[in-house]
């Protein structure tokens, strides 16, 4: 499995990575992806992947058929925005969701995720990730949520960088 940062070099390859993101997470989401987290991963560009705390990660898989795609996270204004983690059913369980969070870390030395506490595996992925708990509060769908962050030290990122190599 390869964990890799999306980088947009053309517009036509852009548009078609994103279509993909969409669909993938569309049809992988389980239904815990809320609309407006889906919203703006719909209008996200090659711009706004630029600014500080935004970053689109992939981890692929090779096949018979050639790599494909296991699972996805996007962060934006370092989680404060929106954080999506989806994992192709196939590929759960095998802590993917955690070394995408991981290497969002690494990216950008912070990172916060607010999930439903009814949402026990992404629980389970970010505290996996090393996410700890700060507050608790309303979810946009009305749900109690915790909010989960973490903020990388020094000798962590090292650490980190040698698990993703």
């Amino acid at each position: 499995m390869d964990i890799s940062k999306v980088i947009p070099d053309s517009a036509p390859v852009w548009s078609r990575l994103h279509s993909s993101l969409l669909a993938f997470t569309r049809k992988y989401g389980a239904g815990r992806i809320t609309q407006e987290a889906y919203r703006k991963l719909q209008k996200l560009t090659p711009a706004a992947m630029r600014l500080p705390g935004c970053a689109v990660f992939i981890a692929t898989v090779c096949t018979e058929d050639g790599p494909r795609l296991a699972g996805l996270s996007l962060v934006t204004a370092y989680g404060d925005d929106t954080s999506i983690v989806v994992v192709h059913p196939l590929y759960r369980g095998r802590q993917i969701g955690a070394r995408l969070l991981k290497a969002q870390l690494a990216e950008m030395g912070r990172i916060r995720c607010r999930v439903a506490l009814d949402n026990v595996p992404s629980l389970k992925m970010c505290f996996n990730a090393g996410l700890t708990a700060g507050q608790m509060i309303q979810g946009p769908t009305g749900k109690p949520t915790l909010v989960l962050e973490k903020s990388r030290s020094a000798p962590e990122a090292t650490a980190t960088s040698a698990n993703l190599i």
